[in-house]
């Protein structure tokens, strides 16, 4: 079964929160994913989603933190606020992003650092918006994360897409060779270009890429288990506009 869950932050507006809440009362989606920002350090603003499905997404590069480059002082802040966050609303799954870097021994030992059984790893596109390297782009590095540092991959298809550019690979092929080889069941969609190389997170009636295949190919592996899918499109109310552009996919 496919479950909807759409994309909010700890420091969105208290009106996004209650759209939300309107969603889950009328059933339109199923579960939510919270980013956590760093600037929103009290978790009691987020009570109103206890007794809710919330995965967290853990505070991410471009808001200052890499995986590659931890100090003390991010760890606590991890244990505090992601962690914190993930224990106060019960989360079941924490997001983290693989980071810019290059070293498997330094990714390995500080993801040790803030090791928890609830994080799963996020792909990366090959390269970021200030033109840094990420990790976890390709597929062996993915394979390697997933086998000897015993996480599961959260597979953001827009980020393979954009990696699939990055090679001058088909598309198609990368993303089937993802999901036969890591078979996530956690996913991030976005609508974009698939020749461009950069990330973009439009809307998925945006962009060329061929989401009816998309759609067919997860079909086929929530036959047998759920599979989780975060529309990280624009907000707020295109949220459902993408989600019913996604369910009415022939």
């Amino acid at each position: 079964m496919i479950k909807y869950g759409i994309k909010i932050w700890t420091n969105n507006s208290q009106k996004i929160f209650e759209q939300t809440l309107n969603l889950f009362a009328k059933r339109q989606i199923d579960f939510v994913e919270l980013y956590i920002h760093p600037a929103v350090t009290d978790h009691q603003k987020l009570k109103i989603f206890k007794k809710k499905v919330i995965t967290i997404h853990a505070t991410k590069y471009e808001d200052d933190f890499d995986i590659f480059k931890l100090t003390e002082k991010k760890v606590r802040l991890f244990n505090e606020q992601v962690i914190g966050t993930a224990d106060f609303l019960k989360a079941n799954l924490i997001v983290v992003h693989a980071g810019a870097g290059s070293k498997q021994a330094i990714f390995k030992n500080n993801l040790e650092r803030i090791f928890d059984p609830r994080i799963v790893i996020e792909n990366m596109p090959r390269i970021s918006l200030d033109n840094k390297y990420f990790f976890g782009y390709s597929l062996d590095q993915l394979k390697w994360i997933k086998e000897y540092c015993k996480v599961d991959i959260c597979l953001d298809i827009g980020h393979a897409i954009k990696s699939a550019a990055s090679e001058r690979v088909n598309y198609k092929d990368f993303l089937s060779n993802l999901l036969s080889i890591l078979k996530p069941t956690y996913f991030h969609l976005s609508g974009g270009f698939y020749n461009n190389k950069r990330d973009e997170h439009l809307n998925l009636y945006e962009g060329n890429i061929d989401w009816s295949w998309i759609k067919n190919e997860l079909n086929k592996i929530s036959i047998n288990k759920d599979i989780w899918l975060v529309f990280e499109t624009p907000k707020t109310e295109n949220d459902l506009e993408n989600i019913n552009y996604f369910k009415k996919l022939a």
